[in-house]
């Protein structure tokens, strides 16, 4: 588990820094692919670590970009929130905190709630700031938007091709 976690951690970085990165339309699409690395962390992660591994990836990722500190922010706060939306989500009863929170694991319609909160959540404090302001609010959200629905297919599509065992 920790090897695995460890080469998504790389996976994720390159794909983000080599691939995702070089995509921009606009200003407008910027897929975030890197969060998928805070979601599908296990559920027993203790939440320092869980914040620790969000700084790190964050700010390995504000490097590449030359961002000052706006992925390292979003990241932690959304492993901040994680076990709050993980608890939200399903009763604790409901909860093996051995798995990791994928779609084979928890179920698809799970998976995608999850998904859709944390994105949004994580792109709604990336996106405002990075303008650090309320005079776009309308150009704003229509970004938030438009990079989560793209997050989110780009997340989804992973999973499909990495998780065939998939329940319903």
């Amino acid at each position: 588990m920790f090897l695995r976690n460890i080469l998504r951690f790389l996976f994720v970085i390159l794909i983000q820094v080599f691939v995702l990165n070089q995509i921009q339309f606009s200003g407008y699409i910027n897929p975030y692919y890197y969060i998928i690395f805070i979601l599908l962390l296990p559920i027993k992660t203790p939440a320092w670590l869980g914040m620790g591994l969000a700084f790190l990836l964050g700010f390995t990722i504000d490097i590449f970009s030359q961002s000052p500190g706006i992925h390292t922010a979003s990241s932690v706060f959304i492993a901040f929130i994680r076990p709050s939306i993980i608890l939200s989500l399903k009763t604790s009863s409901e909860i093996n905190k051995d798995l990791e929170p994928n779609m084979g694991n928890m179920g698809v319609k799970w998976f995608i709630s999850y998904t859709i909160i944390m994105i949004i959540l994580h792109h709604t404090l990336y996106f405002f700031i990075e303008v650090f302001s309320f005079t776009s609010f309308i150009n704003t959200i229509y970004r938030i938007l438009i990079s989560s629905i793209v997050t989110f297919i780009t997340i989804i599509v992973a999973q499909l091709l990495t998780y065939n065992k998939i329940q319903k």
